[in-house]
């Protein structure tokens, strides 16, 4: 992430370091200077945080509003998105271990405010205090489930079954976490999700509704009213 490429410095909103396990993991003394030398930024919806293939030196800590995470920017509309990450989320732990380059592309779907920490203070906190370790694991294990869950969504040949995939696991997110972000996803959304064309998307939905499988609610999140077919 590259603050050059930020708004001015928040004032009105502070840092919220509660929100977050890793930081709450560490003495008092380490975690007011892991929030104190780090950066804190508000920026309005639809700006563009930290582009695919940029170099970094910060791991961001999200502490109000919502951010996609897309990749393939420029394929336009045919950008493949990952997801919605909410207040409490953490984006860039992988650079502590691997090469520091973005490989998604943040951007703000609403109005939004973060701290950017150095990776190497975090790192240099992580020596000091090795019991934090633990609480980034969890991070970082988090983070490899959603993608695991990805490749065994994208994993299937027929775009029927990733849809289905999908709207399975909309349904099981919507009734476990009824207030989780990204769920009330526009048909567009779907497609970018999943891979495939908003057309393909928008005639199988239109083919589900029409058979009384599924319905969308007043806030755009789809329902399952009885067990999909398996074949389109």
């Amino acid at each position: 992430m590259d603050e050059s490429d930020m708004s001015e410095p928040a004032v009105a909103q502070p840092f919220l370091p509660f929100l977050f396990p890793l930081l709450n993991e560490f003495p008092t003394e380490i975690r007011q200077r892991l929030v104190q030398n780090g950066i804190e930024r508000h920026v309005k919806a639809d700006t563009v945080i930290c582009s695919e293939g940029a170099k970094s030196e910060h791991i961001l800590f999200l502490s109000s509003g919502i951010l996609s995470i897309t990749a393939n920017e420029d394929l336009g509309k045919r950008a493949f998105l990952y997801g919605f990450m909410p207040a409490g989320s953490i984006a860039g732990l992988q650079m502590l271990f691997n090469e520091r380059v973005n490989t998604y592309c943040l951007t703000s779907a609403v109005d939004s405010h973060f701290l950017l920490i150095s990776i190497d203070d975090l790192l240099q906190a992580l020596r000091e205090y090795p019991l934090a370790w633990q609480a980034c694991a969890k991070e970082l294990a988090t983070g490899v489930k959603f993608l695991l869950n990805f490749v065994n969504l994208l994993s299937h040949a027929s775009g029927y079954q990733k849809l289905r995939t999908f709207l399975g696991w909309l349904e099981r997110n919507a009734q476990a976490y009824p207030n989780q972000v990204g769920l009330d996803l526009s048909q567009q959304e779907i497609a970018a999700r999943i891979g495939l064309s908003r057309e393909m998307v928008n005639r199988m939905l239109a083919e589900l509704r029409k058979g009384g499988y599924i319905e969308q609610d007043e806030r755009g999140r789809f329902h399952i009213l009885k067990p999909l077919p398996k074949k389109f």
